[in-house]
C-alpha cells in the first residue's frame, strides 16, 4: 500500500520545482526559433508582452526567478540558458549590481567585477550554445521616489550609478560586438514617453503601460535578430 505521506512529499517537491521553472509560450514541436529572456524584475514584468508579440514567430522562454545581479546570472547560466540551447538570448543585469550600501559606500557588485561578469556571460553563451546574444541596458531610476521607498533599507539606488554601469556595459558589448537594446532611450528627455508617469511609486518598476512599452520594444529588437526561416 502506498504511504500517503510519501505521496504528499512527492507533490510538494513537484510544486517547488514548478515554482522556479521557466515558462514557454509555444510547444517545442512547433519548430520555432527559441528565445531566452534573462534578467531582473524589469525583465519579468515585460516578458508576457514579449511572448504575446512573438507568438507564432518564436518560442519564448523566461525563468520565473528574478535574475538579480550579474554574478547571479553567471552562476545560474547553465540552468537558465545553456540547457535551453536557444537561438537568441536577450539578457539584462544592472539594477541589483548598482545597489550601494550606506554603511560602506560599496556596490553590491563592483564596477570591475560587473565588467568581468558581463564578459564571462557573453563568452560562455557563445562557447556553449549557438545563440545570438543581445543585451539590454538598465532602465531609469527616479532618485527621489527610490529614496523614499527604501529609507529603511541598508542600500540606495541612484540614477548616477545606473549611468555608470550602463557605460560599462556599452563598452563591453561594443568590444564583443553584442547588439545593445537601449531601453533607457525610450524615456530620454525629449521622447514621447514620460518615465515619471509610467513608473510606480518605488521609482524603479513600471506600471502596466510602461511594462507593455518595454515588452513591445524588446519584442521588436529580438525580432530583428531571429534566424531566418
Amino acid at each position: 500500500m502506498t504511504n500517503p505521506f510519501s505521496r504528499l512529499a512527492l507533490v510538494a517537491c513537484a510544486v517547488v520545482l514548478v515554482a522556479d521553472a521557466a515558462f514557454a509560450t509555444e510547444p517545442a514541436e512547433a519548430n520555432l526559433p527559441k528565445v531566452v529572456l534573462v534578467g531582473d524584475s524589469i525583465r519579468m514584468s515585460y516578458a508576457p508582452t514579449v511572448a504575446e508579440q512573438l507568438k507564432g514567430k518564436a518560442e519564448v522562454v523566461s525563468s520565473q526567478a528574478n535574475g538579480g545581479d550579474s554574478g547571479n546570472v553567471l552562476k545560474r547560466l547553465d540552468e537558465w540558458v545553456i540547457r535551453e540551447q536557444p537561438d537568441v538570448v536577450h539578457f539584462n543585469c544592472g539594477i541589483h549590481d548598482t545597489k550601494r550600501f550606506k554603511a560602506t559606500g560599496k556596490f553590491q557588485v563592483s564596477p570591475e567585477q560587473y565588467e568581468a561578469n558581463l564578459r564571462e556571460i557573453v563568452s560562455r553563451i557563445r562557447k556553449e550554445t549557438k545563440a545570438t546574444v543581445l543585451f539590454a541596458l538598465t532602465t531609469p531610476i527616479l532618485d527621489e521616489r527610490a529614496a523614499k521607498t527604501r529609507a529603511d533599507r541598508d542600500y540606495e539606488l541612484l540614477q548616477a550609478s545606473v549611468d555608470q554601469y550602463n557605460a560599462i556595459a556599452r563598452k563591453v558589448m561594443e568590444e564583443l560586438k553584442v547588439p545593445v537594446n537601449n531601453l533607457p532611450a525610450l524615456f530620454a528627455e525629449g521622447s514621447e514617453h514620460d518615465a515619471s508617469k509610467l513608473m510606480n511609486s518605488d521609482g524603479v518598476h513600471f506600471g502596466r503601460d510602461g511594462e507593455r512599452l518595454l515588452g513591445e520594444r524588446v519584442a521588436a529588437f529580438v525580432r530583428e535578430h531571429l534566424p531566418k526561416q
